[in-house]
């Protein structure tokens, strides 16, 4: 009990790190994304060459173009594409573009934005052309705007470097995105599979006998209104049921009562984790994953339920092959023999065994 308590609270606890590392990966992305341009305009007034007329006409340019560029960030971090996002590039373009002559000789650093944005904004192959523009473009800007050429090429190492790793902190937070959302997909899936297969299972076996006693209840009640089957008088001139009449009732009492077990039986059963539906959800994982996952199953079939223990121990294996690099293929296969029910978990040449109490 101690066990299933903990494995539940380091599950609960796991859930929300990784719930915060999800709702967190955006906001890095965006403050990352403002950080750059915010300690560009701080050097640019110290830059050899530059004075306070260009430091301010970089600090007005960036106040005019780094909300459209984080509005970029922010959506393609939560894997969207964000509304007029061609629009707000263009102006975004026009604002660095044309303040470039007037922003001083260290000004195209800042294409680094123009840069990302174009990736996030703009679809392929335009966006690969733009960037590769913009790269190319930084260095020979600089040297018109009076850089000595030794240092020229600091600006495009700038732009390349600079908007590469932004992008890569951009798409890392959408994959997050995306990741959290598939694993909320197929946690959903995997509750519909579970309810259709209750469904049916409850159609198939208490539907057909709650069907059979209500049908007898009605020939029943049928045979005792005044318009029935006539029943003969008992000692004192009463009517009375006749014997087949009692004894169906009788019968119908105790089909009652065993249908009533029955429900509560498999109620019992349903508060229990169906070890099928843990396998397939368990595939499901590791092929959303990456990782082309199959489930070997008995001809037999397979328990109905699986114990805690069992339980938390498959989902440590799947787990750990999750955050496993490299791993290729993976093999769930379920054997029973000698009344015992084995899951051989085979990742690559690693095989993990789980029993299975029966």
């Amino acid at each position: 009990m101690a066990d299933g308590v903990a494995d539940g609270a380091a599950g609960r606890a796991e859930f929300w790190r990784s719930g915060r590392v999800v709702r967190l990966a955006p906001v890095v992305a965006v403050v990352c994304s403002a950080l750059l341009p915010l300690l560009q305009v701080t050097l640019s007034f110290g830059y050899e060459g530059n004075d306070s007329r260009t430091g301010l006409w970089s600090l007005a340019a960036t106040a005019a173009y780094l909300p459209l560029h984080l509005r970029h960030v922010w959506y393609a971090a939560h894997a969207r594409r964000p509304p007029s996002g061609r629009w707000t590039f263009a102006v975004m373009a026009v604002v660095v573009l044309g303040v470039t002559p007037l922003a001083g000789n260290m000004w195209p650093r800042a294409y680094a934005g123009l840069v990302v944005s174009a990736a996030l904004v703009l679809p392929a192959p335009w966006s690969y052309l733009v960037c590769v523009a913009l790269v190319a473009a930084a260095a020979p800007v600089a040297l018109l705007l009076g850089l000595p050429w030794q240092v020229a090429s600091w600006p495009a190492f700038s732009v390349l470097c600079g908007g590469g790793a932004l992008l890569l902190l951009v798409w890392l937070a959408a994959a997050l995105t995306r990741l959290q959302a598939a694993r909320e997909a197929l946690a959903q899936q995997a509750v519909a599979q579970e309810r259709r297969r209750i469904d049916d299972d409850l159609r198939r076996t208490l539907g057909g006998a709650l069907e059979s006693i209500a049908a007898r209840g009605e020939r029943a009640a049928a045979a005792l209104t005044p318009g029935g089957t006539p029943a003969p008088s008992d000692a004192g001139g009463a009517p009375g049921p006749s014997p087949e009449l009692a004894a169906e009732l009788a019968r119908l009492a105790d089909d009652s009562r065993r249908t009533l077990a029955e429900a509560r039986r498999r109620v019992r059963g349903y508060r229990q984790p169906s070890l099928r539906a843990e396998l397939e959800t368990a595939a499901t994982l590791l092929s959303a994953a990456g990782v082309p996952a199959r489930l070997e199953l008995p001809r037999q079939g397979v328990p109905e339920t699986i114990p805690a223990g069992p339980r938390a121990a498959l989902r440590a294996v799947v787990t750990r092959l999750l955050r496993a690099d490299g791993v290729r293929a993976c093999t769930i296969a379920v054997t029973v023999a000698d009344g015992r029910v084995l899951l051989e978990v085979r990742a690559d040449d690693v095989t993990e065994t789980i029993e299975v109490p029966a």
